[in-house]
């Protein structure tokens, strides 16, 4: 195609100075991309090294700050580090105050609730002990073990890769999403306060079900036969602050925002992440980190906290554009009196 009348076409006058000229041109740009790029590597290399000496459990937020230092351009560097730091910082303090939720008197009143609740609306059994008394069979592990253990293991990763490209390509969407987000963590930290609660694996013998097997967390099993030291490098670094945090599963709370985002998105998305969701909350049953009162918690306060978010945001931005409205009308100018 002719770029004839395209003013964004630089055009050649014909004149021998004009290609070297472009040439050197292009050679400036071409030694500033690389410049920069160098850079970025360098920025990133000190983000991990300083992870590693440091706290290894960061080293995962590190390889993080490294995505967006080589990847977003310069140009949207400003709206990256807006909506990533609180998006971060949330997390950070998350997983903090977390930790916490298991040193009260409190917790050691209440942590086998929950599991008598499932007893009691499952006929007296867990269902995490009868799917794994059905399905697992620790002599020989199946490739639905692994399945749903890379599942389970892609919650550290796959959410936040959706909202780095809910960002990218919706920053108004991004803001929900951080919203909602944001309730999804305060609402599950409360009630990690309110009702700690043992995961089925910790479960004690009292509340398992009488003449049954215990549960079996089958992540181990699977971690150690893919490379123990791996799997507890992984372990570490992720770091388990309160494995009594299981009431709500904050998992599929999460991995449930997804369905959310996709609500509006092409068919296959919207499929995929019913499928992601489904696998995960089957997931956390079966492997024996959740029961299915905590899935079911952690489904309806990701619910509850996308609308309210929406809806929050929607306000807000009403109320705004009002302000900026009346601001900009003029006031009307008194009526003088005529007298004759």
């Amino acid at each position: 195609m002719s770029d004839f009348g395209n003013p964004d076409q630089p055009e050649f006058d014909g004149s021998p100075s004009a290609a070297p000229e472009r040439t050197v041109r292009m050679l400036s740009r071409e030694r500033l991309l690389t410049r920069d790029m160098l850079v970025r590597v360098g920025i990133a290399l000190v983000l991990v090294v300083v992870s590693v000496f440091t706290n290894r459990q960061f080293l995962g937020w590190g390889l993080f700050a490294v995505l967006g230092v080589l990847v977003v351009p310069y140009g949207r560097a400003r709206s990256f580090l807006t909506a990533f730091v609180p998006y971060a910082l949330l997390w950070f303090l998350f997983s903090s105050l977390r930790s916490l939720a298991d040193e009260t008197l409190w917790a050691q009143i209440v942590n086998t609730r929950v599991a008598e609740l499932e007893r009691w609306l499952f006929n007296g059994e867990l269902p995490t002990i009868r799917l794994q008394a059905e399905f697992y069979d620790a002599g020989r592990l199946n490739w639905w073990d692994f399945y749903f253990t890379f599942v389970h293991w892609s919650y550290f990763l796959v959410p936040h890769t959706a909202a780095v490209w809910v960002w990218w390509r919706n920053p108004a969407k991004f803001r929900v999403l951080l919203s909602a987000m944001t309730l999804v963590l305060t609402i599950g930290l409360g009630l990690y306060f309110l009702l700690p609660s043992n995961p089925p694996w910790m479960a004690p013998e009292a509340v398992n079900s009488p003449g049954a097997p215990t549960v079996l967390r089958i992540m181990q099993p699977i971690g150690e036969q893919l490379g123990g030291g791996l799997y507890q490098a992984g372990y570490n670094i992720v770091g388990e602050s309160n494995p009594i945090a299981a009431m709500p599963s904050i998992h599929f709370a999460i991995t449930f925002l997804l369905v959310c985002i996709a609500h509006d998105q092409a068919r296959v998305w919207r499929i995929l992440a019913w499928i992601y969701a489904l696998s995960m909350g089957l997931a956390l049953v079966y492997l024996g980190e959740h029961y299915i009162v905590d899935v079911i918690a952690g489904g309806a306060i990701t619910a509850y906290s996308w609308h309210a978010a929406g809806s929050w945001l929607t306000r807000l931005g009403t109320r705004l554009i009002g302000r900026g409205t009346a601001s900009a009308t003029p006031a009307p100018r008194p009526r003088q009196s005529v007298t004759a």
